[in-house]
Order: structure tokens, then C-alpha cells, then sequence
């Protein structure tokens, strides 16, 4: 049985971000990208763009990201189908009881 691959650069019915991070995950740029656009053209339109402003990618981007550096930064350029705005879509508390509201925590 073999594993299952995500595809990356697959058409969607939703729209996808593609976003620029700093190593501490602060969002330095994030573009949308509407549904059904062509996502393997706008990562490479990025990478072409970040290329043209001195910036050097660290590798092919044929899982959805790669790490682009110019001197001795380093950034991580990255197609996702998350909403980097809207943190509370992807915030996780394992301490937080089911059904409770935000805030406090589980008794254990």
C-alpha cells in the first residue's frame, strides 16, 4: 500500500495563500490566490519576483515551498491552503475541555 501524496499544485475549489515568512513565522507577505488559479505559475512567479530582488532559492519549490536567501537572511516562501491572517482556524489547546469557550482549562 503506498502513501498518500498531497498535491500540492493541484486545482482547488478554495483559495490558496502563498506567503512569505521570516524563520520565526512572521508573515512578511501573503497573496491570495483565487480558486482554480494556477498555483505552480504563481510559485514560480514569486520565486522569479524574490530572484529579481537578489534573494537565492535554496531549493526546487516541488512541494510547496522552499527557502530563499540573500547574504545572511533566510526566508521560507510557502503555498498553503490556510488562512495566515486568521489564526484561530489553525490555534489548538490540548487543555481546553470539549465544548468549552476560549479560555481557561481542562480539570485533568
Amino acid at each position: 500500500m503506498g502513501r498518500y501524496q498531497y498535491q500540492v499544485y493541484e486545482r482547488s475549489h478554495k483559495p490558496r495563500f502563498l506567503a512569505l515568512f521570516g524563520l520565526q513565522w512572521q508573515i512578511l507577505e501573503a497573496q491570495v490566490l483565487e480558486p482554480a488559479a494556477d498555483l505552480a505559475g504563481a510559485m514560480a512567479a514569486a520565486i522569479e519576483r524574490l530572484v529579481e530582488e537578489g534573494w537565492q532559492a535554496e531549493s526546487e519549490a516541488r512541494f510547496g515551498f522552499t527557502f530563499v536567501r540573500r547574504d545572511t537572511e533566510r526566508r521560507l516562501l510557502m503555498l498553503t491552503p490556510l488562512d495566515r491572517y486568521n489564526m484561530a482556524q489553525q490555534s489548538f489547546n490540548p487543555f481546553q475541555a470539549k465544548g468549552q469557550a476560549h479560555g481557561g482549562t481542562a480539570e485533568v
